[in-house]
């Protein structure tokens, strides 16, 4: 790519990273509000990562965190944050052949590949065309009505065992950007270590380039004339017999044998064709119509995601809040809390359904989903209650506020195997920082000096400086030079709490500062000077 051709790239990852955040896992890192604040010297940041790219990853290559997320009740995997400037270097890379990528993949029209397709969307900042997990479900249900057999089954820890070798291969088919290939397969074994394989989960660059590794798969069906749908790492392929169905198995996970990849042996299963359609009818927009319809048919065919930052905005909040005043959502979170295993796909639904609820239902919803008897539960959607809760949290009672704050701080007074999990524990201190006690300050002091996790060091340097906690903050001032980047830009913002003695401070060491730390000190003296505090209520 010529000088012209990353800068728009850059610029296209920095839009995308300020609208949708970097990972859909992470609490989103305030270097996000630096991106959208201070977009052109971020730009420029990111340029110079370009341009002295052998230097750099050498001399100052990405800071990565690994974290387990849980998946299901049981099951966990390890998602990676990548320290933000990188990040969005990363991302430009990936954006500048995603359009190649796009071209080599089955095309959109034959409905079998529903997911994560490439197209820049400059109005809304979107990097992927409006398909969802429900357009691909959907689509399954019409094809089921053809056949007798329906496979269902996914790959076995799909990111985590994404061959390095064969995605270079892949990307040299698919492009002759040489230089860009090689940028982004030097990024990925810095991500990965000294593995040679493996992407990082949670972000829209490895989304695309995932894409890319089931391609052959993807086109092996399709040469068989198998009909398949594929979501990511969920496949649903139709057949007219069993015998049909065994056939069709064993070339899927012989097909992905030569890719390093597996079957998930738990989650693939042969059924017959009603069974599926009983699974699935709620899916039939037919049926949500129906006035006699279940309140989960209907919630489920509303699209809940809203967008803040869209020009129609208002109109678009009335006609969601309108959609879910016709649906019981104290009955499906009342119904949901009850099973021994939640629908994890109408929970989150109705979980994000909280912020369009009236105040009392939405104090409702939370009194059900913070009962210490529904939290085991809910454990899955744990991190979709924090982000649900933070949304609207400024917005509650003191009541309400009341009822967040003594249920998250018994978490720990219980020592809930909740806050073991570090992603869960980095959404609760988030959502405790957005008011200030007493009982608070003295958790994430104690919390600071116990933990070795530096995302939740750096939430707990802001929310102690955004209360203003003095003493704390001077005192360790005097450990800045033992701190991780993620606890140093912390810091930086919290120095403008500490008047004279911060200003002392950033004049006898601004000329350490790297250049990412140059634009955080200058966006957090304007951002503290108008009194706009680091909060998270997005």
């Amino acid at each position: 790519m010529n000088k012209q051709q990353i800068e728009h790239a850059i610029e296209k990852a920095l839009k995308n990273i300020v609208h949708f955040g970097d990972t859909d896992i992470f609490p989103f890192p305030f270097e996000r509000l630096t991106f959208e604040e201070r977009f052109e010297e971020s730009k420029k940041a990111i340029l110079s990562i370009n341009d002295n790219f052998d230097t750099r990853i050498a001399v100052d290559p990405p800071v990565t965190i690994a974290k387990l997320n849980q998946v299901g009740y049981f099951g966990f995997r390890n998602a990676t944050q990548i320290e933000p400037f990188w990040n969005a270097y990363f991302l430009s890379c990936v954006i500048g052949i995603a359009d190649q990528i796009e071209k080599s993949r089955i095309p959109i029209s034959e409905n079998s590949v529903f997911s994560y397709r490439f197209k820049w969307q400059k109005e809304k900042s979107s990097l992927f065309q409006d398909i969802t997990w429900n357009d691909y479900r959907l689509a399954c249900l019409k094809n089921s009505r053809r056949f007798q057999y329906i496979i269902q089954t996914d790959i076995s820890d799909f990111y985590a065992r994404i061959n390095h070798h064969k995605l270079e291969n892949e990307l040299n088919r698919v492009t002759k950007n040489d230089q860009m290939v090689g940028r982004i397969m030097q990024l990925l074994a810095v991500f990965s270590g000294s593995y040679s394989y493996g992407l990082p989960v949670g972000g829209p660059a490895s989304r695309i380039l995932s894409e890319l590794t089931l391609n052959h798969i993807d086109k092996h069906l399709r040469s068989r004339n198998i009909t398949f749908c594929r979501y990511a790492d969920d496949f649903t392929l139709f057949c007219n017999s069993q015998s049909e169905a065994y056939n069709y198995l064993i070339l899927l996970a012989e097909k992905l044998s030569n890719e390093g990849l597996s079957l998930q042996k738990n989650k693939t299963k042969i059924i017959t064709t009603k069974e599926f359609e009983e699974i699935h009818a709620f899916l039939d927009p037919l049926s949500a119509e129906n006035p006699a319809a279940d309140d989960e048919q209907k919630l489920l065919n509303i699209s809940i995601s809203f967008d803040p930052y869209s020009a129609t905005a208002e109109e678009d909040y009335l006609a969601l809040k309108e959609a879910v005043k016709s649906i019981d959502i104290i009955s499906i979170l009342s119904k949901e809390v009850n099973k021994t295993r939640i629908d994890q796909t109408v929970t989150k639904q109705a979980i994000n359904s909280i912020k369009v609820l009236s105040p009392e239902l939405q104090l409702q919803s939370i009194r059900i989903l913070l009962d210490p008897e529904n939290l085991l539960s809910l454990a899955p959607v744990f991190t979709t209650i924090m982000r649900a809760i933070r949304s609207v949290y400024k917005d509650l009672n003191d009541e309400g506020k009341e009822v967040v704050n003594s249920s998250l701080l018994q978490l720990f007074e219980t020592d809930s195997h909740l806050i073991r999990i570090e992603l869960n524990l980095n959404y609760i201190i988030q959502v405790l920082s957005l008011e200030y006690s007493d009982t608070k300050e003295k958790l994430f002091i104690k919390l600071f000096d116990q933990t070795n996790d530096h995302l939740l060091r750096r939430q707990i340097i802001i929310a102690l400086a955004n209360w203003d906690c003095h003493f704390w903050l001077s005192d360790i001032r005097k450990r800045f030079t033992t701190f991780t980047i993620w606890e140093r830009r912390s810091f930086i913002y919290a120095s403008y709490f500490l008047g004279d003695e911060g200003r002392h401070w950033r004049k006898n060491n601004k000329s350490a500062f790297d250049e990412a730390e140059r634009i955080i000190t200058d966006w957090a003296a304007e951002r503290v000077t108008s009194q706009k505090l680091i909060h998270y209520h997005d």
